[in-house]
């Protein structure tokens, strides 16, 4: 219990990129190699102001034309470095093939909203789009991650009581 959920958590936190364009190009082709689900990440510096709020994506199946409906991370997953942070902005599902990912000026409204609420106000700096890139990594579920810290924090409580009960 305690090893299958340290490895879950392991496996998202260093999951591998699969694609990576820097966010002024605002323009992409990238390959998958097998079907998924997959995830849309911002990736930048941290203590930045991000341009959240600013931008939304198209993305389309080179082969057929068709748009890759993306859907909303609710539980935005987020990876802290020393210097760089990324979040999880969509996730979308995909099979093999070749992709086309676009940046639009159509962001989603709840990124409006929260640019409005907090974004704005936390950070007043300009926004410097260098020093961020839009990155996809295999997507892991949000409900595997929630279930797989718990049964670290449930597989050390036992440890410790099983260390200490014991004794008494």
């Amino acid at each position: 219990m305690y090893g299958e959920s340290m490895k879950y958590t392991i496996r998202f936190g260093s999951a591998k990129m699969l694609y990576e364009m820097p966010y002024v190009n605002k323009e992409g082709t990238f390959t998958l190699e097998r079907a998924g689900t997959y995830g849309l990440w911002l990736s930048g510096k941290m203590f930045t102001k991000a341009p959240i709020g600013e931008f939304g994506f198209n993305l389309v199946d080179e082969k057929t034309g068709s748009t890759i409906p993306l859907f909303l991370s609710i539980m935005r997953a987020r990876v802290n470095g020393i210097t760089h942070s990324r979040m999880e902005l969509y996730t979308f599902d995909a099979g093999p093939g070749t992709y086309k990912l676009s940046i639009t000026k159509d962001p989603f409204v709840l990124d409006v909203v929260m640019k409005k609420v907090g974004g704005d106000k936390v950070i007043k700096d300009a926004i410097d789009y260098n020093q961020f890139t839009i990155q996809i990594y295999t997507h892991i579920s949000f409900v595997l991650r929630f279930i797989s810290i718990w049964m670290i924090a449930l597989g050390l409580i036992i440890a410790v009581l099983g260390g200490v009960l014991p004794n008494i």
